[in-house]
């Protein structure tokens, strides 16, 4: 089963190590603590896997932490919001799910390259927006976004979502324009991505990415989650947030420009030593 998740080539200590890591850093990420270290998650799995393969595999377990944000956040969300996002990121999911089809029809072999491509721009896009994701908040502060801002937004949100689960930077940028104070933005923000990630769960499904080997491989990957957040909350006290982000943001590049150059310097190098 586990053969048609893994490139070929691709020894299952690798494959499990690259996985698992990505895994671990979502569950981190999700614990509140380094919150924007689960974009390493998405390029460090295409290192090992079909890239088909991953956006789907990663889907479901997105959701499950999602479900676990938003019961903690149940009373903490602005609607209005959270609709000037979520609805115009529908056409953005559709697009997206578009895409997959024709990928789907064509062959991952033809297309998949160029989804590598995307996935590594953007990965290479979100490590910069760690690095200056301070100074990012401070430029939309005061700037509220309006219907207009948010239409384009939230399209694109979507599309990046759908294709390669890469929304964080627009929503969460675009919420925090609205001003909301700290712990209803954290919430809203968790409501948006909750939406936009249910919401691609049925397409996902429509254009065959999600299917029953999926959830039986997502059963491998979930109990990596708790250990995740058991990491996080041990890295808050112990650890420096923004030394960790910085960490995690060289290796998003790294993996980013990998993907994009379709090379796999880490890969190889495991490879030799676990020959």
């Amino acid at each position: 089963m586990l053969s048609e998740y893994m490139l070929p080539g691709v020894s299952p200590v690798v494959f499990w190590l690259f996985v698992s890591a990505a895994i671990i850093i979502q569950g981190i990420s999700k614990s509140g603590f380094a919150g924007g270290a689960g974009v390493l998650s998405l390029p460090l799995m295409m290192l090992v896997m079909p890239v088909d393969k991953v956006a789907a595999t990663l889907l479901p377990l997105l959701i499950l932490l999602d479900m676990n944000a938003i019961y903690h956040h149940r009373h903490n969300k602005d609607w209005a919001v959270i609709r000037q996002i979520y609805i115009p990121a529908i056409i953005g999911i559709v697009l997206g799910a578009l895409v997959w089809w024709r990928v789907g029809q064509a062959g991952i072999e033809t297309y998949g390259g160029y989804i590598k491509k995307f996935v590594g721009v953007m990965a290479m896009l979100l490590a910069f927006y760690i690095l200056a994701k301070e100074a990012s908040l401070e430029w939309v502060r005061g700037k509220k976004a309006g219907p207009r801002i948010g239409w384009i937004a939230g399209i694109f949100a979507g599309f990046s979502s759908t294709i390669a689960h890469a929304a964080g930077p627009i929503v969460s940028l675009f919420v925090f324009s609205q001003d909301l104070g700290k712990t209803l933005f954290v919430g809203t923000v968790a409501w948006a991505f909750t939406l936009i990630n249910l919401t691609k769960l049925p397409f996902y499904v429509a254009v065959n990415l999600v299917d029953f080997s999926v959830l039986r491989f997502d059963l491998f990957l979930v109990p990596l989650i708790p250990v995740g957040s058991y990491l996080g909350k041990w890295m808050h006290y112990r650890v420096s947030e923004r030394l960790f982000n910085r960490i995690i943001m060289v290796l998003t590049l790294l993996a980013g420009i990998q993907l994009l150059l379709n090379v796999n310097l880490v890969r190889m190098a495991l490879e030799a030593l676990f020959r």
